[in-house]
């Protein structure tokens, strides 16, 4: 079979990110800390500073996991393909991605994108391009002779870096 080695064309697990829902006035029970009922995400998601997450280890290209986060929104709340803001929260993905699938067989795929302008990387959910954790010489557009064929961001863990790459 031959691949177009572009973001269409690669499988890879992914990660799904939605912000989570604030603790309505109704109390469950005077016994749980009140950060314990500050956030409530959905059954199978990890909440992490406010917002849900899930890992789905299941192929799919880039294009396809991203419309497939579409189908977890929930009234205004919209799932993405996760955005990475902060070192903690890289070693928050990367924590919760090994306690589903130990060793990490695979890449993960993440919302960081430069579908729309060539080297100018955004997240699906709109959020500030505010860190980056690349790996090595990444980005690098890798054996492309156009730019314009990788254009789409996956978590790459090798040797546990956890570190950024763009897909070759």
């Amino acid at each position: 079979m031959i691949f177009n080695w572009n973001c269409c064309a690669a499988f890879y697990g992914m990660i799904l990110m939605v912000q989570a829902f604030p603790h309505t006035n109704i109390k469950i029970s005077q016994a749980l800390p009140e950060s314990i009922l500050s956030y409530s995400c959905p059954l199978f998601w990890t909440e992490y500073e406010g917002h849900c997450y899930r890992y789905f280890p299941i192929n799919k290209t880039w294009a396809e996991a991203d419309l497939y986060c579409a189908e977890f929104s929930i009234g205004l709340k919209s799932a993405k393909l996760v955005s990475i803001h902060s070192w903690e929260e890289n070693v928050f993905v990367y924590d919760l991605v090994n306690s589903r699938v130990p060793g990490i067989p695979t890449d993960i795929w993440m919302g960081l994108n430069d579908l729309r302008q060539e080297s100018n990387y955004e997240w699906t959910d709109g959020s500030l391009y505010d860190y980056n954790y690349w790996d090595g010489n990444q980005p690098d557009d890798g054996i492309h002779s156009k730019p314009e064929d990788e254009d789409c961001v996956q978590i790459w863990y090798r040797y546990s870096s956890g570190s950024f790459t763009v897909l070759e």
